[in-house]
């Protein structure tokens, strides 16, 4: 394989993820076969202003 077919990047996927669905997988996994990476990691966003009634973060990022 050459230098510039290798998969060396992290994508970074932030949402909400409250919870975590098949949309987010698939979007992930699309990524991971489109772009140079070696894994996608899932960044859930703190307590965002345009949504209410969401779970704790904590909870989200476990």
């Amino acid at each position: 394989m050459s230098a510039s077919g290798l998969r060396r990047g992290l994508g970074i996927l932030g949402g909400t993820f409250d919870p975590v669905h098949t949309g987010h997988l698939a979007l992930a996994k699309t990524a991971l076969q489109a772009m140079p990476l070696t894994r996608v990691e899932l960044l859930p966003a703190g307590e965002p202003w345009q949504k209410s009634g969401i779970s704790p973060g904590l909870h989200r990022l476990n």
